[in-house]
């Protein structure tokens, strides 16, 4: 074999690496992106069945308590405890939501690299 059949061998194999990497690296994207795109829509669907069910409860609350304090001051109660949630959540929304959201997003995308790393 002559060098320049060893150099056209060479750089057919690794046209063909180049390839086979590419196709990898769009299948690993696809998979990604679809595990990512569904636990957004398994969050979206909860967090609009979890705000109904929220709903429900403040109304039932709120009438317990116009049995207590009237009708008008029940619901205005409820409505500062749920400002106080909003403030609650605005102000920790970094450890209750953007942390957590960062390590799914990570490890999503770092974990897998690391297994193949240690075969």
């Amino acid at each position: 074999m002559s060098y320049s059949d060893s150099l056209q061998s060479l750089w057919t194999e690794t046209k063909s690496y180049l390839e086979l990497q590419k196709e990898y690296l769009k299948l690993d994207s696809a998979e990604k992106l679809s595990v990512l795109l569904s636990a957004v829509a398994t969050a979206a669907l909860c967090l609009v069945l979890a705000l109904a069910a929220l709903l429900f409860f403040v109304i039932a609350l709120a009438l317990w308590l116009a049995k207590f304090v009237g009708g008008a001051w029940s619901f205005s109660i409820m409505g500062g405890v749920l400002l106080l949630a909003i403030i609650l959540i605005l102000l920790f929304r970094k450890r209750w939501i953007v942390q957590p959201v960062s390590r799914f997003v990570a490890g999503l995308f770092i974990s897998e690299d690391d297994e193949e790393d240690e075969l």
